[in-house]
């Protein structure tokens, strides 16, 4: 996700300060034009009184100062230069040539050090502080000198003048403190909107992403039951419908449904719906976005496979911290009847009828076993530990093992190796359990009646970068159709004497390999379990 650095809208603190000096760079350029209509036109000797020396030396610095207004005028519309370096030739020309015009038009009493004194806060504005201290101090300077220009050479003013240019530069400096307290204290503010600016917008942001990859559907309904708004998982969950269509009569007429019954009696139906084709059932939640009655609905769609393996989860959890007391409580008097039973199978005595009860006895001691073996299997499976096998000799020590530990009589299992070098990236233990379990159940359950069981353990692999596959086939009535998508589901078993945790665990086991597992029918009547397992990295590269 790319995250905002910057202020997505408005002006930032940095181009806030060059429209400022935009605005100052345009004041100084008509400032300096009227002063050329002054004195470049009769207006200066008509009513100003000016000429020889003074009138020559002010229309000199009034046509240099309007040459340098339209300079730093153009240059900061460029923005070649920083935004101090081009403050600072601005303020130098309106200093120098502002002080000429306080010459010329002779001192405080023409008004010209109004223009000293708004370049001084202009200057506090975009400056640092003391670039604009030395500003106020060259403007002091500047009616100080003219001060005493009057007293000393003019001899026409008093030491009034002298009072007035001290009060006003006083007045520069005092300027220069208020302005620059506002400047930083804007500068401040700004800086600190601009952050929050960029805090929001990235909260909005995350937000956004968050709603869009929830797995619950989300739609935002307005009073008239149109769509405003869906995140990905509501839009699959309607069907993937186009971006045109937002009538939710058409979309989901059950959902609209729903809606209207809950808008009328404020009562939720926790029934699940399908909405669409190839789509999970869902149950609708809603709220209203708003106090009033034609205010927008938030809407849920809660998918009902993830509410049932949230539940699912929690009762295995339940599950697997019974499974040590279990242990405990069933296997110790489980052990102590099936022993005794044995000790009766030795007598010499035993009439016939009795021995086939102690059988009985022995068979169901084996099965209360398995069980507790299974649910144990749930809590205590370790973390895997993957390692390159090579599946041919794996496979040909598996079916050793097998038959030695399960004798077989008259049932069949052979191995089925059609590429020798077949690898796969595996813990090798959990492939063995997991395999067991499957060839386990190959041979009770895929027979058919009065036939012994002919499995076959299949190993291939179509080429070195997709994974082996490992092929559990029996022949015998295979599995209904609609049974085989409730296969690996926990608990789930079609004989009264399974425990349904069989092929669970073996999925688990898989799972935990970046291994998958797939029903698959035979034609002509079997059962196939396809195991996919994953390719070694070296075999990749």
């Amino acid at each position: 996700m790319r995250f905002i650095r910057e202020v997505p809208s408005g002006l930032s603190s940095e181009s806030l300060r060059w429209y400022e000096l935009r605005l100052f760079n345009l004041y100084r350029l008509l400032i300096a034009l009227a002063f050329a209509v002054l004195l470049l036109t009769p207006i200066a000797t008509r009513y100003f009184n000016l000429g020889g020396v003074m009138l020559f030396a002010g229309q000199v610095g009034i046509v240099l100062y309007v040459l340098s207004a339209a300079g730093v005028f153009a240059l900061g519309q460029t923005r070649r230069w920083s935004i101090e370096v081009a403050t600072i030739a601005g303020v130098a020309a309106d200093l120098v040539i502002g002080s000429l015009l306080l010459y010329v038009f002779g001192g405080l009493s023409s008004g010209v050090g109004v223009l000293l004194l708004i370049t001084v806060a202009m200057s506090a504005l975009l400056l640092p502080g003391r670039w604009a201290l030395l500003s106020a101090a060259i403007a002091t300077v500047a009616l100080l000198s003219e001060a005493f220009f009057s007293i000393w050479i003019r001899e026409n003013a008093g030491e009034r003048n002298l009072a007035q240019a001290a009060l006003v530069g006083s007045a520069f400096f005092a300027t220069v403190a208020v302005f620059y307290w506002l400047a930083r204290t804007t500068r401040e503010s700004q800086e600190l909107a601009e952050r929050q600016g960029v805090d929001i917008a990235n909260l909005a942001q995350i937000n956004e992403l968050i709603i869009q990859r929830m797995r619950t559907g989300i739609l935002v309904l307005d009073g008239k039951a149109q769509v405003q708004r869906f995140n990905e998982s509501g839009w699959y969950l309607l069907g993937t419908p186009p971006s045109s269509e937002t009538d939710l009569r058409k979309l989901a007429p059950e959902l609209y449904d729903r809606w209207r019954y809950w808008i009328t009696t404020s009562r939720h139906n926790n029934v699940p719906i399908q909405i669409a084709q190839g789509v999970p059932a869902v149950v609708p939640r809603f709220t209203r976005l708003g106090g009033d009655d034609d205010a927008a609905t938030l809407c849920f769609l809660e998918d009902e496979s993830m509410v049932y393996r949230r539940a699912e989860e929690l009762t295995l959890s339940s599950l697997g911290r019974l499974s040590a007391s279990i242990a405990h409580e069933v296997r110790n008097p489980l052990a102590a009847i099936s022993h005794s039973a044995q000790l009766l199978a030795e007598s010499e005595d035993m009439p016939e009828a009795d021995r086939r009860l102690i059988e009985i006895i022995m068979n169901h001691c084996t099965r209360v076993n398995g069980i507790v073996e299974n649910v144990l299997q749930l809590s205590r499976r370790e973390r895997s530990r993957p390692e390159c096998v090579v599946l041919g000799p794996w496979a040909q020590g598996f079916i050793n093992d097998y038959k030695q530990a399960q004798p077989l009589g008259q049932d069949v299992l052979k191995l089925n190796l059609e590429n020798k070098d077949a690898r796969a990236l595996v813990d090798p233990s959990q492939l063995t359990q997991a395999v067991w379990n499957l060839v386990r159940n190959a041979l009770r359950y895929g027979r058919k009646p009065d036939h012994p069981a002919e499995v076959s353990l299949r190993i291939r692999q179509p080429n070195s970068a997709q994974g082996a596959l490992i092929e559990i086939v029996d022949r015998g009535p295979g599995i209904p159709p609609a049974l085989q998508r409730q296969l690996f589901e926990p608990f789930f078993t079609t004989h009264a004497d399974g425990t349904g945790l069989g092929l669970y665990i073996t999925k688990q086991l898989l799972g935990a390999n970046q291994a998958s597992i797939e029903y698959v029918p035979v034609p002509g009547g079997g059962s196939c379990f396809r195991i996919q397992l994953a390719v070694p990295q070296r075999d990749l590269v």
